[in-house]
């Protein structure tokens, strides 16, 4: 198994990833479409035969969080395609020198149901590897970053850049910058890495630099009426409602 390419028309999105590393394309309205979590550095090739297939230009590279498996792709994607960048207005911070925490690797080897929930994918593999040294934290060197300085940031309870039909919803536990993206017409949430998913169920992550943060927002996206879960990592999730068989 290598790309996998989803196109779900009802949701206005397309699915593209390699192994658990998901990369969405929205395109569900007026506004040309925005890529989000561009994590791999390929991702540029992986999802040009999307774009093309679309009306109007890119309008917005975002991301859900600044590790660099969901940002190592931006820069090169903004190159070919002249479009903005937008991160989470933490994850700007990071940018200036505050340091970023990140979960250690007890804490990411908890999350080992979802990587065995995909067959391993070796460009995927090569591109994780490679994209650490790009853009992005989640080495001890703290953030990266190549190619143009984003054009803003991402904050709670702002319509998206390029998706006026989506929410930006802060998200902290997974990290202190992640966010959700929250479209209430289709209840669809692109989780980034606050909600994974393993053997088609929602998970919360174990995944965390702080597990009170992480509490609260289970707690706040538990209340949202989703029947779409889009994560970072593992399948999408279609259930009414999606937390009915979480995993915990």
């Amino acid at each position: 198994m290598s790309l996998v390419v989803e196109p779900m028309p009802d949701l206005g999105i397309t699915r593209v990833s390699r192994w658990i590393f998901n990369c969405y394309v929205i395109h569900d309205g007026a506004d040309g479409p925005v890529v989000v979590d561009a994590g791999l550095p390929r991702t540029v090739d992986d999802v040009q035969p999307v774009l093309n297939k679309l009306p109007g230009s890119l309008s917005a590279i975002v991301a859900t969080h600044g590790h660099s498996d969901h940002v190592a792709g931006a820069g090169l994607l903004a190159e070919q395609y002249d479009a903005p960048i937008y991160l989470p207005a933490a994850t700007l911070t990071y940018l200036d020198g505050i340091r970023p925490r990140t979960p250690t690797p007890a804490k990411v080897a908890r999350i080992w149901p979802v990587y065995l929930d995909q067959p391993v994918d070796r460009v995927a593999g090569m591109g994780l590897v490679s994209g650490a040294l790009r853009a992005g934290f989640g080495t001890p060197r703290g953030m990266l970053w190549r190619g143009k300085r984003p054009a803003g940031g991402l904050e709670d309870g702002k319509p998206l850049p390029g998706g006026s039909a989506w929410t930006v919803l802060s998200a902290p536990g997974h990290t202190d910058d992640s966010i959700v993206l929250w479209n209430e017409a289709t209840r669809t949430l692109i989780s980034g890495d606050a909600v994974l998913s393993a053997h088609g169920r929602a998970w919360h992550t174990p995944e965390t630099v702080d597990p009170h943060t992480a509490a609260t927002t289970a707690a706040r996206l538990r209340r949202l009426p989703v029947e779409h879960l889009l994560p970072g990592h593992g399948r999408p999730v279609h259930a009414t409602p999606v937390w009915a068989n979480r995993r915990n």
